[in-house]
């Protein structure tokens, strides 16, 4: 009957040499467990990766991380922009397109089902909205019945959105501090901008960017003069706007706390001496240079999207 050998124990230190280095892959690596994250850090991690990441999948990782992804208080602030499935969104009946996994396409009724999806996540608490190309009229709807207390809400070239979808939102919150409209040539007009300064009585910002030759093309008499019903503005910023002089003028009469006023690309303003002493009680001024020719035969468009600055402070 043969004996086993006796196992030598190793000396500290003895075989090292042959040991493989780190990092080589030669020895497994423990696996992180990210599931047992704590809820704070998790929380963290999808703020920074936004809305549209969570809903695509990052909050389906694990039980812990849903439950994560489905606290109020993560969807506050709601931003649908700037990301490249906004960018690459097709039309639903465009069978010529094929998805790719490095810029996945998806069209815009797959987009409002997410937002719908974010906005029930709030229970109410949404704050922030912001969004580009997708969103509707039925859309907006939803967000206002769901919604009493919106403070921010950025459109940003939203073909899909009229007069009426966007007066009906309007209506719904009256907390509204900062607007931004960006290229949504379907919403103007002198009686929509009142509607927004009458239902929205704490509305503090105002940003209409508009493209040159729409503004140009479908110009609405008076339709700066809404404006003056937002008594409360400290910042107003009219990009591309006919506005005048004389409307201009009214406005500040109408709006005694305004402190910040852009008129970048407001080619019809005359920037003498009598409108610099109306505007000499406002802190931050930008005018017009001078007066611009410009030929409705060309594609001219006044500004990018970089120009609007459809970022907020809250967000």
């Amino acid at each position: 009957m043969m004996m086993a050998s006796p196992v030598r124990r190793r000396r500290c230190g003895e075989g090292m040499d042959d040991a493989p280095p780190i990092g080589t892959g030669d020895w497994p690596v423990p696996a992180r467990d990210w599931s047992e994250l704590p809820l704070d850090a998790l929380v963290s991690v999808f703020v920074k990766l936004g809305a549209i990441e969570i809903l695509m999948g990052a909050g389906l990782v694990c039980r812990s991380w849903l439950q994560a992804a489905e606290l109020p208080e993560l969807w506050r602030s709601v931003v649908m922009a700037c990301h490249k499935v906004v960018d690459n969104i097709v039309d639903v009946d465009d069978d010529t397109v094929r998805a790719s996994p490095v810029e996945p396409k998806i069209n815009r009724d797959v987009l409002c089902a997410m937002a719908r999806v974010a906005v029930d996540r709030s229970r109410g608490q949404l704050e922030v909205f912001v969004a580009m190309r997708f969103v509707t009229d039925q859309l907006l709807e939803y967000i206002g019945n769901r919604s009493p207390a919106l403070k921010t809400v950025s459109l940003i070239s939203c073909a899909g959105v009229s007069n009426q979808g966007f007066t009906q939102l309007i209506n719904k919150c009256p907390m509204l501090e900062d607007l931004l409209l960006a290229l949504c040539h379907r919403i103007g007009g002198r009686d929509v901008y009142e509607a927004a300064g009458r239902a929205c009585p704490r509305l503090r910002r105002f940003r209409l960017c508009k493209r040159m030759l729409v503004s140009l093309l479908a110009e609405k008499p008076g339709e700066a003069l809404g404006f003056a019903a937002m008594h409360e503005l400290r910042t107003l910023v009219l990009i591309g706007s006919d506005v005048t002089n004389a409307e201009l003028a009214s406005v500040i009469d109408c709006c005694p706390r305004l402190e910040s006023l852009d008129l970048m690309d407001c080619f019809n303003i005359v920037a003498d001496d009598v409108l610099r002493a109306r505007c000499a009680g406002i802190k931050s001024l930008m005018l017009p240079p001078r007066r611009r020719e410009v030929d409705v035969d060309d594609e001219y468009e006044s500004l990018s999207l970089r120009d609007c600055d459809f970022g907020s402070d809250s967000y």
